[in-house]
């Protein structure tokens, strides 16, 4: 399937190149989050706020705006997404639409930019699997909180700079305790931000 992906995208670039349009065309490449092949002991499953399911590809190739082989750490969303590719068209997004635009970071130009994100998921019943694994969470560029909804005393919190594999939750940890109060904050803060 990769390859099948990498030779179409091969195509159409082909196609533009050929019509004189590669270099004023935005190509995004993204893809959905992944599945778990053993990370954390598990598989199948893709729900979980791990940084396995969470984080995502994303490659934007723009010339006359972007520099080629540029890369950002930046916090980013598939919501900015849309007012990135309005921006590019010379559009501006709707102050109703959620996101930002991506283009001061994929032009390189200083900018304040989100701190954080939250991620949630709701418990259902067609996965059984992941019944009663409903949890909220906020990802800093440094930590990771995870506040489960219906499992009591099961709250994970990482160092992802020290852990990036997330194998040692902080949670009980003393010296975690101010990190742990100041991602609950900011947890309330986003959680009330929707």
């Amino acid at each position: 399937m990769l390859l099948a992906v990498d030779d179409s995208l091969g195509r159409i670039m082909t196609a533009l190149e050929k019509a004189s349009a590669l270099d004023n065309t935005v190509i995004v490449f993204t893809s959905d989050h992944g599945y778990f092949y053993g990370e954390h002991g598990l598989n199948e499953e893709r729900r979980l706020a791990y940084e396995e399911t969470i984080r995502i590809p994303l490659l934007v190739r723009y010339p006359p705006r972007i520099k080629a082989g540029s890369v950002s750490n930046d916090l980013v969303l598939t919501i900015d997404l849309a007012p990135t590719v309005l921006s590019l068209a010379g559009v501006t997004p709707p102050a109703s639409m959620e996101g930002r635009s991506l283009v001061p970071i994929l032009s390189g130009e200083p900018r304040d930019w989100r701190k954080s994100f939250l991620v949630e998921y709701y418990s259902d019943t067609v996965f059984p699997r992941v019944l009663t694994m409903g949890y909220s969470a906020v990802r800093t560029d440094r930590y990771k909180y995870i506040e489960y909804r219906e499992l009591q005393n099961m709250n994970e919190l990482y160092d992802l700079q020290a852990d990036p594999f997330e194998e040692h939750n902080l949670i009980s940890a003393p010296a975690a305790v101010p990190i742990l109060d100041s991602l609950r904050t900011e947890l309330a803060r986003l959680r009330g931000s929707r």
